[in-house]
Order: C-alpha cells, then sequence, then structure tokens
C-alpha cells in the first residue's frame, strides 16, 4: 500500500469541505486549491527545472542568477523595487517567473475557488491544508539553529534573515510559511501566503515526507478531494455560492484582466439569468 505524506479525506461539496475545516480557519493553518485531485504539490521552479533538465546541484545557481536578473532590470517595468530576497521572490511569483514560492492562502474561501474555477466534469478537485505553526515548531527539533532566525524573520520580516535561512547553502529539509514586510497586491486581496522550502535542490514533494516523517500526517497535512459531478453541477454550485461572497477575479486580481477573466465562472450565477436584449 502506497503512503502519502498528508492525511487525505473526502468531501461530496463546497459546503461539506467548509465545515471540515471550519476548526482550521484562524487556527494556524493555510490552504491551497488545485484543479485536479491527482496533483502533488510541485514549485513553479521545480517543473522548469524539469522541463529543462537542469542538474539538482545546479539549482540553487539558477535561482540566484535569475534573482540577480530580476533585480536588474525589475525597474524598467515597475515603480516597486523589491530590496530583499522574499519581497523580489513574491514579486517574481506575482509576474509569472518560477520560484521556489508555493502559493497559499488564509482563507478555505479562496483555495476553493481556486480549485473549482477550471474545473473539469467527471473529475476531482483537491484543496490541501497545512500547518504553518506546526512547521514553525517542528524546525525547532530539526534545526533549532534556524529556529531563533525564523522566529525573528516572522516578527520583523528581515531580509537578511530570510536569506540566511533560505538562500545560504544548507541540507536541512524543512517548509516553512513565508510573506515578505512590503506585500504586494495580490498577496492582499487573497490573504496570500507561500509555503517555502529550505532545500532548493529537494522536489517539494520528498521535503514534505522528510518533514512529517510520515507520522500524525492529520494534524500536519491534508489533502481533501471534492467530485466535479457528472455535468460539474458541484462546480457550478460552489462557484455560484463564492460569487454571493465576493470571491471571483474580480476581486482577487483587481483590474481589467480580472474583470475580463471573471466572466467565465460567472456564466450562471449571472449572464444565464440575465435576458436578452
Amino acid at each position: 500500500m502506497v503512503r502519502y505524506p498528508y492525511f487525505k479525506q473526502k468531501c461530496t461539496s463546497l459546503n461539506d469541505f467548509l465545515g471540515k475545516v471550519d476548526s482550521l480557519v484562524n487556527n494556524g493553518w493555510m490552504f491551497r486549491g488545485q484543479k485536479n485531485g491527482s496533483w502533488e504539490l510541485k514549485t513553479s521552479f521545480e517543473r522548469a527545472c524539469g522541463q529543462f533538465n537542469v542538474p539538482q546541484n545546479k539549482k540553487r545557481q539558477v535561482e540566484t542568477n535569475m534573482i540577480r536578473e530580476f533585480q536588474r532590470r525589475v525597474h524598467q517595468y515597475e515603480r516597486f523595487s523589491p530590496n530583499d530576497d522574499d519581497e523580489c521572490l513574491a514579486l517574481m511569483q506575482h509576474h509569472g517567473a518560477p520560484t521556489r514560492l508555493l502559493d497559499f492562502t488564509y482563507s478555505p474561501h479562496v483555495a476553493a475557488y481556486f480549485a473549482f474555477e477550471a474545473a473539469e466534469p467527471k473529475s476531482k478537485v483537491a484543496i490541501w491544508a497545512i500547518n504553518y505553526e506546526w512547521c514553525k515548531e517542528h524546525l525547532k527539533e530539526i534545526a533549532n539553529h534556524l529556529y531563533k532566525e525564523y522566529k525573528s524573520y516572522r516578527d520583523i520580516r528581515n531580509g537578511k534573515d530570510f536569506k540566511l535561512i533560505f538562500r545560504t547553502r544548507r541540507f536541512e529539509k524543512f517548509l516553512l510559511s513565508v510573506t515578505p514586510l512590503r506585500m504586494n497586491e495580490r498577496l492582499s486581496y487573497q490573504r496570500g501566503v507561500f509555503l517555502c522550502p529550505g532545500d532548493i535542490e529537494t522536489n517539494i514533494m520528498d521535503t514534505l515526507t522528510n518533514y512529517t516523517e510520515m507520522k500524525d500526517l492529520k494534524n500536519k497535512v491534508r489533502k481533501y478531494i471534492i467530485p466535479t459531478g457528472e455535468n460539474n453541477e458541484v462546480t457550478i454550485e460552489a462557484l455560484q455560492a463564492l460569487d454571493i461572497m465576493n470571491i471571483s477575479r474580480i476581486t482577487l486580481f483587481p483590474g481589467l484582466d480580472g474583470f475580463a477573466q471573471s466572466f467565465a465562472t460567472r456564466i450562471h450565477p449571472l449572464f444565464l439569468r440575465q435576458g436578452s436584449h
């Protein structure tokens, strides 16, 4: 029997999921929605390195060069120039560059939206929940010398602490939540937070397996699976409910792009109900 480094739980609907995670909200957990229930966790940096066959021992060098190139030229496109590596990686992630950061949110509703917005009929979506307070406390057990620096980072968001913990060469395999001091627009609107691996040379699922030690998974990492329905009826119901809560591309991605992209998921709650003129 294959064992996975997470506790898997089946749900029947959005409401069923929200009921199951109610006790986790504002209690040390963060969430991530994925449209395909079979997908594991993988960073965009991990996917890009796999696509172009980057050797494991060259990944750190590649990341360093990417950050440097971004810092050299970002002023040509943005008035906001990041001061530290965490700000830089967050802005890179925001604009689609491959990074070691994995998008999460403190809101299970936002995570559910990202799971359902492009879901297919007769499929399953997944919503991950990770206990970020456990991630922090477990760091004390496996790398106590880094715990003080991470606690300092959490308290004051000092870029030097981030660099010490994540950007110096090390081989401890841990996962921690991070947000930079200066948050970009998308992080604010989505109640966003990142999951960040300590060792960039190790795939995130391997890191997760090592970090959980495959024990007490229900209290550490959960993966909720929700079928979309024969005709996507569970998806439609979920998106309608979330639209009433004002959770859509309009609110999560402010601007004309978010407004235009919202049309697809608002077909049922809005456009089918409007009369023709």
